[in-house]
């Protein structure tokens, strides 16, 4: 499974090593919303993985992501 992870915390490169080890394909995403999201429908992401909190950035990509594929977001 890909799992793109949204996160300005130190934590993720943690969590990217554990689902790495677990067999999924995982990547980090930033930047502008629109173009993120672009880029991960091409990329063909499963899903996100969001580790941080009150980031607009992050929750304006989120969103955009779950409205233009139906896939959902995990929220730590």
């Amino acid at each position: 499974m890909k799992i793109a992870i949204l996160s300005t915390a130190d934590v993720s490169s943690w969590y990217f090593a554990t689902l790495l080890e677990r067999g999924h394909k995982p990547s980090f995403v930033d930047g502008h919303p629109p173009t993120a999201v672009k880029q991960m429908i091409e990329d063909k992401v499963d899903g996100l993985l969001i580790l941080s909190e009150g980031d607009d950035i992050h929750e304006e990509i989120a969103s955009r992501f779950t409205k233009a594929t139906g896939r959902p977001s995990g929220a730590t």
